[in-house]
């Protein structure tokens, strides 16, 4: 379709001062127009064409524009009576708008998507409206905007058209006929000289070339054939003025079949590095074949033993099940149990009891410490949930780790990685934070027999002799309850440890009578009693007179005043305190009554 030609701009409502409105004049996508300041609620331009026409069709080079509406009007009428040709379009959808993505798409509306009658009717004034009101960050406007007719325009039609940076190609001047593509081609190449690569792929394409050999052979002017022409002869074939040529030439000429010093002597050096490579390779096989025949034959080598050594020297050999077999230990960093997480300070955010008493308890139980908030001591945050106050004070500051990292060391009983339980996700893609520190087990107060096999030969050792001689070894233990002095040095006696003794718990709660209120939770109660009954607290069923500390909520600390008039009404997280404290805290803080 002809493109209709933009005579100026009438008006507009804002422009930048480098991309102006005159840019959309210019047919150059990199020169634009945008608004004056990010965030403005609108821009339009009102455009002057040369004549009035009839519009087509519209192509629309986007700027960052959300949304963008044409409209049409008479330069006769008032500036405000616009009629509309392009309903709001859509360029951006509001993710590509706020990320900045996408910001110059081009679309092409044709003569159905535009608004009827207007396509059909002839205007000379279009106003162009773009909005963007998903991201009050950045400068829009248009890139280019065309306008087209269905009207033949005469004088546009040797010109050619662009769209964009694009050219549009123009019309061949020249006639097609049958035949005329393929004379034009004879001409040029008999105008232009030809090379040798082309003669090799026009003699490879020729069709005197694709003959069967059952044709007969094309004859020569002089009525020779082609088998009797020498080399450099200049005969031509037929009359045509075609330069002559030698068919032996197009594959290889006499200099190329010579001997060539250089390249001759990279294929022998090449040729000689290949065999030396292999020689090597067969060497190496060589000495592997060797080094494993001679494991083989250390691992079949006659021992010396006693049962079947005789006169002449003949010697037994293992047996494949009697092979001994090195085990190789890993040294695992071991700590007892209530050290396990020494150096450790925590803070517990966003669990409520019972399960951060729990969570506190078996931390101390494994060697941390606790506190009720942050400071520059403390090393990790037990947290909930992620992006927390508590989270975003500690983060960049201390290990930010979930509950199960202090459940999972309590339950496998060794100290794992705290980066496996992190919180921040930044933490979790970097590698591991520190090695597993297992609980260091008691040794066995029995009698342990170690053999080192490392002062003697592996040559020289029989397997049924040993066997023998421990058995024996431990047929006297049975008999005489220890071993004799004449006992191999190889057997060592390692003495019984007594086992160690579990520490006392404070009794911060002895000569205390302690009322748990039945209303309470039945996992809290239990934790309650549990921890009462360890530091020698006196438990009643109860209310009475006689109790010193009644353990309730809020909604029957009344009645509890009532039934116990000389006791103190203190909620459950009094009983925590003095757990985790290991001594008895003041009640100011959790009094109910």
């Amino acid at each position: 379709m002809p493109k209709l030609k933009v005579n100026n701009i009438v008006s507009f409502s804002t422009e930048d001062p480098v991309h102006s409105a005159n840019n959309l004049l210019l047919n150059d996508t990199n020169k634009k127009w945008k608004c004056h300041s990010p965030g403005e609620k609108s821009a339009n331009i009102i455009l002057q064409l040369e004549t009035p026409s009839k519009i087509t069709g519209i192509d629309i080079g986007n700027e960052h524009s959300a949304y963008v509406e044409v409209l049409v009007n008479r330069s006769s009428k008032p500036d405000d009576d616009f009629n509309v040709l392009l309903v709001m379009s859509s360029f951006m959808s509001p993710l590509e708008a706020r990320q900045s993505t996408n910001v110059n798409k081009v679309r092409m509306f044709s003569y159905q998507e535009l608004q009827n009658p207007e396509r059909d009717q002839k205007w000379d004034r279009v106003k162009i409206v773009c909005t963007q009101p998903f991201n009050r960050h950045v400068q829009y406007g248009l890139s280019f905007i065309t306008l087209h007719t269905s009207e033949n325009k005469d004088n546009n039609t040797d010109t050619p058209g662009k769209l964009g940076n694009f050219l549009i190609r123009p019309k061949s001047p020249d006639v097609l006929s049958v035949g005329s593509l393929f004379a034009r081609r004879k001409q040029l190449t008999n105008d232009t000289p030809v090379s040798a690569a082309v003669a090799i792929r026009e003699a490879s394409s020729s069709p005197s070339l694709k003959q069967n050999s059952t044709q007969c052979k094309p004859q020569l002017k002089d009525g020779t054939s082609p088998s009797t022409i020498k080399k450099g002869s200049s005969t031509s074939i037929n009359s045509d003025n075609q330069r002559p040529r030698n068919r032996d030439e197009l594959l290889y000429k006499e200099e190329e079949e010579k001997p060539h010093a250089k390249i001759d002597k990279l294929i022998e050096d090449k040729n000689k590095e290949s065999k030396e490579k292999q020689i090597r390779e067969e060497e190496t096989k060589k000495k592997q074949k060797n080094s494993t025949k001679k494991t083989d034959s250390k691992l079949d080598s006659p021992s010396t033993s006693k049962t079947s050594q005789s006169k002449d020297g003949n010697k037994r050999k293992f047996n494949g099940k009697d092979t001994p077999h090195k085990k190789i230990k890993t040294n695992k960093l071991c700590k007892p149990f209530n050290e396990l997480l020494n150096g450790v300070t925590l803070v517990i955010s966003g669990i409520q009891n019972p399960e951060r008493g729990v969570i506190r308890s078996d931390a101390l139980a494994m060697g941390a410490k606790y506190k009720p908030d942050w400071d520059n001591t403390c090393t990790h945050l037990i947290c909930a949930f992620a992006n927390t106050p508590k989270f975003n004070q500690v983060r960049g500051k201390g290990k930010i780790v979930n509950k199960n990292w202090i459940s999972s060391c309590y339950s496998e009983r060794k100290r794992l990685p705290w980066r496996r339980f992190a919180l921040d996700n930044k933490d979790k893609n970097k590698d591991e934070s520190e090695e597993e520190i297992w609980e260091q087990k008691e040794k066995s107060p029995e009698v342990q027999i170690v053999y080192n096999r490392s002062s003697r030969d592996e040559d020289d050792v029989d397997t049924e002799d040993e066997i023998e001689r421990i058995e024996a070894l431990q047929k006297t233990k049975n008999e005489t309850g220890s071993y004799s002095a004449e006992t191999d040095e190889e057997i060592i006696e390692i003495p019984s440890t007594s086992s160690t003794s579990v520490p006392e718990l404070p009794a911060f709660f002895s000569s205390k009578v302690l009322y748990v209120d039945k209303e309470l939770n039945d996992s809290v109660k239990s934790m309650l009693v549990r921890y009462i009954t360890a530091f020698s607290g006196v438990l009643v069923g109860e209310p009475s007179d006689i109790v010193d500390y009644a353990i309730s909520s809020p909604k029957s600390a009344d009645m509890l005043s009532i039934l116990c008039p000389d006791a103190h009404i203190v909620n459950p997280d009094w009983i925590w305190e003095c757990h985790c404290l290991k001594k008895l805290v003041p009640i100011d803080k959790y009094k109910l009554q």
